[in-house]
């Protein structure tokens, strides 16, 4: 005797497949209307509200003092650039609104290299420029000031030699004395040669690629999402149905 498989039971609160599609399609005017109001608003905001948004970089190299060491080590001109400089640019700009825009500076490490960067939009590529350029000049100011500090300290120095080497010739002293004392004058001029001035290498350069959000990634997000309501609100739609129909079936 063949034993036949037993008929599956099926219960009155089992949905199937079927079910799903059948009402997926008798409610797909309320999918195509959350889709498209989705999309709509989606499209909206993205060329309204997303604009182009680029990278603006400037580059600057420390100047190298004695030992072709910076006069300044790199962290003090960033304190001086978070804690001072900055600041005052934006309480210049308080009366406009603030500055548009955020500067960040950092120095990679075991360089003398000073690195601006600010995000903003085209329109106001100007004015980067303007406050990039503005720390800039900031920046000059104070390593060249530290720089002509270090050369007068060295001349100084040199000078001393020098008369002392003088002295010492005059009074016809020991050869090791006197080659002690060119010893230092070489090594004294050997440093001056070695002073470099401060360096900007570029002021405000703008990026090839946009920074900012994408507007393709905008629709991209929105076509999901779209999808998601639409077929949520499908279903919800389906439900509020049945619950009306029921409430009217239990009045009546």
């Amino acid at each position: 005797m063949t034993n036949q498989p037993e008929p599956r039971e099926r219960y009155d609160d089992e949905i199937s497949l079927v079910d799903l599609a059948t009402t997926f399609l008798r409610r797909r005017r309320v999918f195509y209307t959350v889709f498209a109001g989705v999309i709509g608003v989606a499209v909206l905001y993205a060329l309204l509200m997303v604009g182009e948004v680029k990278e603006y970089t400037t580059l600057t190299g420390l100047a190298e003092g004695e030992g072709s060491q910076p006069p300044e080590p790199a962290t003090s001109i960033l304190v001086a650039i978070e804690s001072q400089w900055y600041p005052q640019i934006q309480r210049n700009e308080e009366g406009d609104g603030g500055l548009p825009f955020k500067i960040t500076a950092t120095s990679p490490k075991d360089t003398s290299l000073i690195i601006l960067k600010s995000e903003a939009s085209p329109e106001i590529a100007e004015q980067v420029r303007e406050k990039h350029q503005q720390l800039v000049n900031l920046m000059m100011q104070r390593q060249n000031q530290l720089l002509a500090r270090t050369r007068q300290i060295l001349e100084r120095r040199l000078e001393s030699v020098t008369n002392t080497l003088n002295r010492l010739s005059e009074q016809q002293a020991s050869g090791e004395a006197i080659a002690k004392a060119i010893g230092e004058q070489v090594n004294i001029e050997a440093k001056l040669a070695s002073l470099r001035p401060p360096e900007v290498f570029v002021v405000a350069r703008e990026s090839v690629e946009n920074k900012g959000t994408s507007k393709v990634l905008v629709l991209a997000l929105a076509i999901v999402l779209g999808l998601m309501l639409g077929v949520f609100a499908t279903f919800m739609a389906e439900f509020g149905s049945q619950v009306r129909q029921a409430m009217k079936k239990d009045a009546d």
